[in-house]
């Protein structure tokens, strides 16, 4: 008979407690356990992220291009659908004239967005077999 206070050689005690060493990821992270909520185990990570100069101007940045890249590999249709399927407020006929932009001058702006929609088009095009990439619209002439 498995007692209730023992499952497959683990007491009960020992849950929420740290097992020996961990296993890759990151040294020094520290765990606790809240007595107070049923043994939930809290990780705590030393912060050590430093952010650049550009990377800081970035984060100001207010809209992002979604750049669509030539590549000569991809129908003009497959291209088309690609974009309408994705940035889900593009028409066909807008896509198709975004596709030809692209064929004709190498590269097109399919959107300007916030920067973590920019980053979901640019992926989801990308998931298509397509080259997109995602630039600061201020780096842009007007």
């Amino acid at each position: 008979e498995m007692g209730g206070a023992v499952a497959a050689g683990v007491e009960m005690a020992d849950i929420g407690k740290p097992k020996g060493p961990s296993v890759g990821g990151k040294k020094n992270v520290a765990f606790e356990t809240d007595k107070g909520k049923g043994g939930v185990a809290t990780i705590t990570k030393p912060t050590t992220r430093r952010k650049t100069k550009k990377s800081l101007d970035e984060d100001k940045e207010k809209e992002w291009r979604v750049l669509l890249h030539n590549d000569n590999v991809h129908t003009f249709d497959y291209v088309t659908m690609a974009i309408v399927k994705v940035v889900k407020t593009i028409t066909r006929k807008k896509a198709h004239r975004i596709t030809m932009q692209a064929h004709q001058a190498g590269v097109a702006t399919v959107t300007s967005t916030w920067k973590s929609l920019a980053e979901e088009y640019c992926k989801g095009l990308q998931m298509h077999g397509l080259t997109s990439s995602i630039a600061p619209d201020s780096h842009f002439n007007k």
